[in-house]
């Protein structure tokens, strides 16, 4: 449904591919991805919203790192199909799950699979990291058991909407503590020794949600995980429906555009239709996108 797309940058002059994939796709309720309301009225208008969106991409990212693959995100499972799979998760999760989302994907959708079609196995990523614990971002995790999995530390304390019952018996991530400062965000971590590839502190959607900035010769390129739905989202104010901080969104926005003011900056979130577009592209924010309306 959503064409892989890939590119080649450079980090100090080297070669560095970057990987694209959607596992399947997911529909929202149309208030879940943009809402009219703030606060309770928000999750309320999603409650007894009738309409969906038209099916969104789960992107997977891919970074080819000379220190080693970095993977961000693992996507959905066609387990999500089996009947039942959510009621593990107690009544008001499973109905949650099975209400207000659609979820589309088959086996060979699944990233163990198409990592493979980019001539890489599970065993050969050094690293996968999680912007945030929610489905269709960590259910992927089951192809992963060996491999190093980093999450936020806050995101690990301080969860929203996780669904841990749902994580391997094994899965016990390295927990990263963001603890540092880089440009505009005030709470960072350094994730490879080059000091090219973060892990950045972007709440709002969840407390602990945080966006993985590559800094590259071209740009610097962040896998935005869902700071926003889609990148119009950002310049335009508009906020989703399913944020656990309002105030947190917005600070995150407003340290996105301003950390866009003096850089070169291409901004990838997990369910914009046109992501992975402007990743082959290396397609900036552009003087337009930083104006807040």
């Amino acid at each position: 449904m959503f064409d892989s797309k890939s590119t080649t940058v450079t980090i100090n002059g080297a070669p560095v591919k970057i990987h694209a994939f959607s596992t399947g796709a997911v529909a929202v309720k149309t208030k879940f991805l943009e809402a009219s309301r703030r606060g309770l009225f928000a999750q309320l208008d999603i409650i007894f919203n009738k309409a969906f969106t038209k099916y969104l991409p789960v992107w997977v990212w891919v970074i080819e790192h000379p220190e080693g693959i970095y993977v961000v995100d693992t996507g959905i499972i066609s387990d999500v199909h089996k009947k039942g799979y959510f009621k593990i998760l107690g009544l008001f999760s499973n109905w949650i799950n099975t209400k207000l989302f659609k979820f589309k994907i088959e086996r060979q959708e699944e990233i163990d699979k198409q990592l493979e079609s980019f001539d890489i196995s599970v065993s050969d990523v050094k690293a996968l990291i999680l912007t945030h614990l929610h489905v269709d971002h960590i259910l992927g995790l089951k192809h992963f058991q060996g491999t190093e999995i980093l999450v936020s530390k806050l995101e690990w304390e301080k969860p929203s909407g996780a669904v841990f019952k749902l994580h391997p018996t094994w899965f016990k991530p390295t927990l990263v503590d963001l603890n540092q400062k880089f440009a505009t965000f005030e709470n960072a971590a350094f994730l490879t020794n080059s000091k090219d590839l973060l892990l950045i502190h972007t709440p709002g959607h969840t407390h602990g949600h945080a966006s993985v900035l590559l800094k590259t010769d071209q740009a610097d390129i962040i896998f935005a995980g869902d700071i926003c739905y889609y990148q119009q989202q950002l310049p335009g104010n508009k906020f989703a429906g399913a944020n656990v901080s309002l105030t947190k969104t917005k600070n995150t926005y407003n340290n996105i555009l301003n950390f866009a003011e003096s850089r070169k900056v291409v901004f990838l979130p997990s369910h914009d239709e046109n992501a992975a577009e402007r990743l082959e592209s290396l397609h900036f924010l552009t003087p337009m996108d930083k104006v807040l309306k």
